[in-house]
């Protein structure tokens, strides 16, 4: 309580008080943001050094790819892939019908090229290609409309991720996307869809235990990979 002396009186001063209370407020929020700041910052500190430590432990098991030729190719792709999705979030809305059916015949023109290569050479692993190029044959079948294809091709990669001969967290991609087709909680809470002008979460099975499952894919916490999203649509992530 703020008093104030007045030839000898003493009286209340209750909008001192109220200017204190906000201070104190504004200082705790303050406090508040910056813990929160600081802990994201940690914590995608943390998810780089191990996602990284983990990236050099498979290429320097696997090698960098023994096939050139095909590597230059699923990596065109793969820019064909980010282009056109590039493209959509930054095209004015009425734009967006237009450029997302033209997203949707790249995808089948992807999926179609991706089809051949496996027939041809199996599926791009690390020694194959490189980690890159294996990762964005990953991009490729995670983009694709066949959705039969992509749960019929999912135990072989659940195979070579044990067998570390690609990334775990492509897998983690495909899984939540196979279930959210089937109208079912995803598992590492990698889809998210725009809600009132935002990038909302799909529904997760067990919540609880979610940041635990990502972490053994290697994904990062959900704080760093809300943010991604966030910047990646330019929306708030929830």
């Amino acid at each position: 309580m703020r008093t104030h002396q007045n030839e000898g009186l003493k009286y209340y001063d209750p909008i001192m008080d109220r200017q204190l209370i906000a201070l104190f407020r504004n200082a705790q929020l303050f406090i508040v943001v910056l813990l929160l700041c600081c802990h994201t910052v940690f914590a995608q500190q943390d998810w780089e050094a191990r996602a990284d430590a983990n990236a050099q432990r498979l290429i320097a098991k696997n090698g960098t790819g023994k096939d050139l030729q095909l590597k230059r190719e699923l990596l065109k792709m793969r820019d064909d892939d980010q282009g056109i999705r590039n493209m959509v979030n930054a095209a004015p809305q009425a734009q967006k019908p237009a450029i997302t059916k033209e997203m949707e015949s790249t995808d089948i023109r992807l999926t179609a090229h991706l089809k051949t290569i496996l027939a041809e050479k199996g599926w791009p692993t690390i020694s194959l290609v490189g980690a890159e190029a294996s990762q964005a044959a990953a991009t490729i079948l995670v983009h694709s409309p066949d959705h039969d294809w992509q749960r019929r091709m999912l135990p072989l990669l659940q195979k070579l991720v044990e067998q570390d001969e690609i990334f775990g967290s492509d897998i983690a991609d495909l899984t939540d996307r196979i279930l959210v087709s089937e109208g079912k909680p995803q598992e590492f809470g990698t889809q998210f869809k725009q809600v009132d002008g935002k990038m909302v979460m799909l529904p997760v099975k067990d919540p609880k235990h979610l940041e635990q499952r990502r972490a053994k894919y290697l994904l990062p916490p959900m704080p760093v990979y809300r943010q991604l999203i966030s910047d990646m649509y330019h929306l708030p992530a929830e």
